[in-house]
């Protein structure tokens, strides 16, 4: 598919560096316009980007209001270029993770997020259950295996960690208060979701998680 979509004009995004040898775009920032059946489209300073999602990508965004923020990976092969998107860095972090597994191409990653998510994902390997891998949408027992040769004790149980170095720095600020790193970490990540799931803005995200993290640490101190 062409990119980017129908306009024309110069793009933003939050930087660009190397990522499994592709030069990409880190994120993109902009307005939503549409949902697909296969990712979403962001308008940018003009341009309109067509990138391929998981379908848990598409339901966080879809709920947003707001300016999003799409973490990216450009995937060129021969005369082929796509955008593939997704919704925070611990996300992206497992579809690397998935694509460098052989074959295992960037749309069958997608599929294996779609069925189990970044929640799910990390415990189904860890746990060597080949069983729940195979079943996810279009990957067969095989293919599964090779998976969980390959990834499994290799990923964190929550998923990743809460985004890039924001993330660093919240579950720095959170230690800093005392509560423990792990616990913080968690806490970071799971008040990262809630944040995006219900769209907050990006103005008040990074404050918007660290007052979260720092009330569920509180709770569970209490209880």
């Amino acid at each position: 598919m062409p990119l980017p979509q129908r306009r024309s004009g110069c793009a933003h995004s939050g930087g660009s560096r190397e990522l499994r040898g592709n030069t990409v775009f880190n994120s993109l920032t902009g307005r939503l316009t549409e949902t697909t059946t296969y990712g979403i489209r962001i308008e940018t300073s003009g341009v309109e980007w067509d990138l391929e999602t998981s379908a848990q990508t598409i339901g966080t965004l879809a709920r947003s209001q707001d300016v999003v923020r799409v973490f990216t990976y450009l995937h060129h092969r021969e005369d082929v270029m796509r955008l593939y998107g997704f919704h925070s860095v611990a996300e992206r972090a497992l579809f690397l993770e998935l694509i460098k597994v052989s074959g295992v191409g960037p749309k069958q990653a997608l599929r294996i997020l779609s069925g189990a998510g970044i929640d799910r994902l990390p415990a189904i390997l860890e746990a060597g259950d080949v069983d729940s891998l195979a079943a996810l949408p279009g990957l067969g027992r095989k293919t599964a295996q090779k998976i969980l040769v390959s990834l499994q004790g290799k990923l964190s149980l929550d998923g990743g960690s809460a985004d890039g170095a924001a993330g660093t720095e919240i579950v720095a600020a959170l230690v800093d208060m005392g509560f423990d790193r792990r616990a913080a970490q968690a806490a970071a990540v799971a008040a990262e979701r809630g944040v995006d799931e219900d769209g907050v803005g990006l103005e008040l995200r990074e404050s918007e998680i660290l007052r979260r993290a720092i009330v569920s640490l509180s709770s569970g101190e209490k209880r």
